[in-house]
């Protein structure tokens, strides 16, 4: 299913990891994190070794390791993907889609006199689109309050706050707290 995904996401260890297309601020922020690591490995290790307690080198590399396993967690992490229209007919999961969020994500049957559709496309139903609940053409889906439709990994996202150039990744639901 992740080699067929349609949107610019790239995906890692058979389909377990997901991040966005690659950036330059991304890069950045691993160099940021790495040089300044490798200088002081190379230079600062070896004198605080010798010179203070051997606790303390430990304990800087414990952090260096520490940061990067959870940047690394940051950047692959699904953020809350809500997957297309075209995927969740493909797969058949829409029907379980819908009874984990509580509404038909694909919306109504498209009946341009139906008095229940509040939306241009006529597939969101009126109540909730009292709710907050919104369709989004680019996935096809009725997305709920809070998701939004992310431009540069090109889906929708449950909570979404922002895409975040230097985890290379949206920031959602399953990525913040």
């Amino acid at each position: 299913l992740h080699e067929e995904w349609p949107a610019n996401s790239q995906f890692f260890c058979d389909g377990r990891c997901i991040t966005g297309p690659c950036h330059g601020a991304s890069l950045c922020a691993w160099t940021c994190i790495i040089v300044p690591s490798i200088v002081y490995a190379a230079f600062a290790l070896p004198k605080c070794w010798q010179d203070w307690h051997p606790l303390v080198p430990m304990a800087a590399i414990a952090v260096f390791g520490l940061t990067v396993l959870l940047l690394l967690f940051t950047c692959c992490t699904d953020p809350g993907v809500l997957p297309r229209r075209s995927i969740l007919l493909a797969t058949g999961t829409a029907e379980e889609l819908s009874a984990i969020l509580g509404y038909n994500v694909l919306g109504m049957p498209n009946d341009p006199n139906s008095p229940r559709a509040a939306d241009p496309q006529g597939l969101v139903p009126v109540d909730l689109v009292a709710k907050g609940y919104r369709w989004c053409r680019t996935c096809q889906i009725v997305r709920p309050p809070r998701a939004s439709h992310c431009p540069d990994c090109d889906h929708c996202v449950l909570r979404f706050d922002h895409h975040c150039p230097f985890v290379n990744n949206c920031i959602g639901q399953q990525s913040s707290g």
